[in-house]
């Protein structure tokens, strides 16, 4: 058992810590602000319609990918439900980082000696898709940084859709309705949930898990 003054010690220690954490969160907040222009632009492919409006077929964006930008409220809302389940469960409560899924990572990580798991949230995930960089421990400082300030602009509906028109599908595929368009052949108001469940789960591995190379794994990560 720690003595008294041993446990007011460790008291002393950690308030010292949490102030300076504090101080050094307050201070990086004003330093390295979020360019606004990083949400700004969603990306999107040329579409050609026909006099009716259909869509005929789509052409690549400056950025190389097919993506048809969509409203969240035009998407299925098995979508929103399945990529929470899969990739961020305390999405609704978090303010852009979670610290219980942090406290997990550091634990596993630390008892097995090497990276069997991390503690990305949707939001950290939006700041990686908008600016990739190497995976230092710096980039990924940073990246939860802009995924706390983006959370005091942004409602969690539109961070929802933020992610859903961004997330990688399998080859050139960004997003909810160019992904559903190309793997189902239908809009993405319109899938249903083992559709939603297979389609959410790509964005973990898209290359590794595209239904079309890899129908096992993706059944299983949809299951």
């Amino acid at each position: 058992l720690l003595s008294l003054a041993s446990l007011r010690s460790l008291t002393r220690a950690l308030t010292t810590l949490l102030l300076l954490s504090a101080l050094a969160l307050c201070i990086a907040w004003f330093a390295f602000p979020l360019d606004p222009s990083r949400l700004a632009q969603i990306p999107q492919a040329r579409r050609v319609l026909d006099r009716d409006g259909r869509l005929l077929r789509l052409e690549t964006g400056v950025d190389g990918t097919l993506a048809i930008p969509v409203p969240l409220d035009q998407t299925s809302p098995w979508l929103a439900k399945a990529i929470i389940a899969a990739e961020d469960k305390r999405f609704e409560s978090h303010p852009g980082i979670d610290p219980l899924a942090i406290a997990r990572a550091v634990t596993q990580n630390a008892s097995s000696g090497r990276v069997i798991s991390g503690a990305s949230t949707l939001s950290t995930q939006i700041m990686r898709m908008t600016r990739p960089q190497p995976r230092t421990l710096a980039v990924k400082a940073g990246e939860a940084l802009h995924a706390l300030q983006m959370e005091t602009h942004l409602t969690k509906p539109e961070i929802l859709s933020q992610y859903l028109n961004r997330a990688p599908f399998g080859g050139n595929l960004a997003g909810v309705e160019a992904a559903c368009r190309a793997w189902f052949g239908k809009s993405a108001a319109q899938v249903s949930l083992a559709e939603a469940a297979l389609l959410m789960g790509l964005p973990q591995s898209p290359g590794r898990l595209r239904p079309d190379r890899n129908p096992e794994g993706a059944a299983k990560r949809r299951d």
